[in-house]
């Protein structure tokens, strides 16, 4: 018989000898492909990762929400690139984040993560071979997706009006539908932006659920990273070839399989505040160069304006949901 304790202890060592199986599997392919002197030449890709690694598994935002705005603006790498890259270095990272999460008991929902699955895979696969952008487009629609994330951070966290649940409470078809919804729409913005269906799943969960944030960031960083991992795979077995993102992916995977785990570490030690207060202030920089350095003509200052009367339905539409549900539930 197993002592108490020791299937624990046993799920403690599951993260690290993954790690090592990483690391192995990578210094393995990078000698035999002599490619060590790609770090001469895309080091930025696997600094920006530093930081971009621990916003993915500290906060809902995904690594994407570091290295799209840098990869676009900084680096001058077009927005296609970025966005696959996004996607290609969560599936290692928000993986690995998720490992850890799930061996060292972190609480998430199982039920949200499945239903907003369901939506998100065929989402992000239609997004990936039928959906590209107009130039200029991704980047304000990142930009507003940001801002719109970080106006939910605010009003969930500081401004929220009631207590936060531990579970979504008298769960109907219903609410499984729009879990499904959510994800579709989360699918298809991650296949244009690297990143997004993990952030309106926390909005939902947060806002129109009410659920306490020490679950929904746990439980958008495990979705994000299956469905980052099922985005790369599909992009794989499409023609187009992925090229050059190849080798910024090749530099950064190292980094981001201690990274994310870490950040996910440090947010279930962290107060909440701490965290956010880092998020707004990603967001304020994200926002601030885009309406800097990316012209808005007349149909991209319509598509902002939608995108904000969108937000404010929705939010409304939220507030009512997590009044029914407190009702509901009394």
């Amino acid at each position: 018989m197993s002592a108490p304790g020791q299937p624990a202890a046993r799920r403690f060592w599951i993260y690290p000898a993954v790690l090592a199986g990483v690391w192995l599997a990578w210094v393995v392919a990078m000698a035999m492909a002599d490619a060590w002197g790609l770090f001469l030449t895309r080091w930025p890709m696997a600094l920006t990762m530093v930081f971009g690694s621990f916003v993915a598994g500290s906060t809902p935002a995904g690594g994407g929400a570091v290295a799209y705005p840098v990869f676009t603006k900084l680096l001058s790498i077009p927005t296609k690139d970025a966005a696959l890259f996004g996607l290609m270095i969560q599936a290692v990272g928000m993986n690995m984040a998720a490992i850890f999460i799930l061996t060292r008991g972190i609480r998430v929902n199982f039920r949200v993560i499945r239903w907003t699955l369901l939506g998100a895979i065929p989402g992000v696969m239609l997004g990936l071979a039928f959906i590209e952008l107009p130039r200029n487009v991704p980047k304000l629609a990142f930009s507003s997706l940001l801002l719109v994330f970080a106006i939910t951070l605010y009003r969930s966290h500081w401004k929220r009006r009631h207590r936060p649940e531990a579970e979504v409470v008298a769960w109907t078809r219903r609410d499984a539908i729009r879990f499904v919804v959510v994800g579709v729409v989360g699918g298809l913005v991650a296949s244009q932006l690297g990143a997004g269906a993990d952030m309106l799943c926390f909005v939902l969960m947060t806002l129109g659920y009410g659920l306490d944030e020490r679950v929904a960031v746990p439980t958008s960083v495990v979705t994000m990273g299956v469905i980052s991992l099922v985005a790369f795979m599909f992009r794989l077995l499409l023609p187009e070839p992925i090229g050059v993102v190849w080798e910024y992916w090749a530099v950064a995977a190292p980094v981001v399989a201690v990274g994310a785990p870490f950040g996910a570490w440090v947010a279930s030690k962290a107060k909440g505040g701490a965290i956010l207060v880092f998020v707004f202030c990603l967001v304020t920089v994200e926002v601030v160069t885009t309406a800097i350095l990316v012209p808005v003509d007349g149909p991209r200052a319509l598509m902002l304006i939608g995108v904000l009367v969108v937000s404010v339905v929705w939010f409304r539409r939220l507030r009512a949901l997590r009044s029914r549900h407190l009702s509901d539930g009394a």
